[in-house]
């Protein structure tokens, strides 16, 4: 049996842990933030439970980042919910990044819109989404027109989303340009060209485009790195006014279809390149 001896020491002992500050909540909000800005926006909800001073710590955040991956067994319809009130509930009057990656269905464009405007009104400089979905299924997203205008973005990477601008692209600080599986238009590459003067890398991957352009010019006078991979069907790639480029990358799946002519055009206007990669399948034309 415990003399009161013992339960005086023990309590003594409590008191002294009880006392010790919470070295977690001395560090100063600054750095704070500056470490949660590299997690997951679920895993900056859920470190809050480490220390009071954090618990709405989290809405202060200037990095947002959501993530829905295929093997989870969470229902997405939570993470757009989170998402949702996660928006509503931060309080930065600017966001350094937004980015979301998860399965996308066409029930969530009026989330995503709503996104889309959070974006805009928070002078979001780095932008991805990545919106999933399963080939053969519905259409991919399309980016809403108050995006088209936009002089805060210096990034935008966008996967199964589409461009429909109907006046033109306006993006003079844009200086990363990545489209994965997009529908690649003439007029709609034409716009990217005109519109982002300043863009210094740009990355298309197409995947089975079937719009009836025939031919697909770039021209981009101040980017320095360029890929274009994907499947382009019949299409011709022409690169005019491309003398900035440093880096340059062609792959092309093996359902490329093209001519020893294209071909050695786009070699051509890449034979300044610094360094330069080509993919198998452009090697056996």
């Amino acid at each position: 049996m415990d003399s009161p001896r013992s339960y005086q020491c023990y309590g003594d002992e409590r008191r002294k842990m009880d006392n010790k500050s919470d070295r977690l909540s001395a560090l100063p909000d600054r750095l704070i933030l500056h470490i949660l800005s590299s997690f997951q926006m679920k895993d900056v909800i859920q470190i809050g439970v480490l220390s009071k001073m954090w618990r709405l710590l989290w809405t202060s955040a200037h990095n947002l980042c959501f993530s829905h991956s295929l093997e989870s067994n969470r229902d997405v319809t939570e993470l757009i919910k989170s998402i949702d009130d996660t928006l509503i509930l931060s309080q930065p009057s600017k966001w350094n990044k937004f980015s979301v990656e998860f399965l996308y269905s066409n029930l969530f464009v009026d989330h995503v819109n709503k996104w889309m405007i959070f974006v805009t009104i928070k002078s979001v400089e780095v932008l991805e989404l990545n919106l999933m979905k399963m080939r053969g299924c519905e259409e991919g997203y399309s980016l809403p027109q108050l995006m088209y205008s936009n002089v805060c973005l210096r990034k935008l990477k966008l996967s199964n989303c589409n461009l429909v601008p109907m006046e033109g692209i306006n993006w003079p600080a844009l200086r990363v340009l990545s489209m994965w599986y997009a529908k690649l238009s003439l007029e709609v590459v034409d716009a990217i060209c005109s519109g982002c003067p300043g863009l210094e890398s740009l990355k298309f991957y197409s995947d089975d485009d079937d719009n009836d352009d025939k031919e697909l010019m770039i021209w981009a006078r101040n980017v320095t790195s360029l890929e274009i991979s994907g499947c382009f069907n019949e299409k011709i790639l022409v690169l005019q006014n491309v003398e900035a480029l440093v880096d340059a990358k062609l792959y092309f799946g093996r359902e490329f279809r093209t001519n020893q002519k294209m071909l050695n055009d786009l070699l051509a206007s890449l034979g300044h390149v610094e360094k330069f990669s080509i993919g198998p399948w452009c090697l056996k034309v």
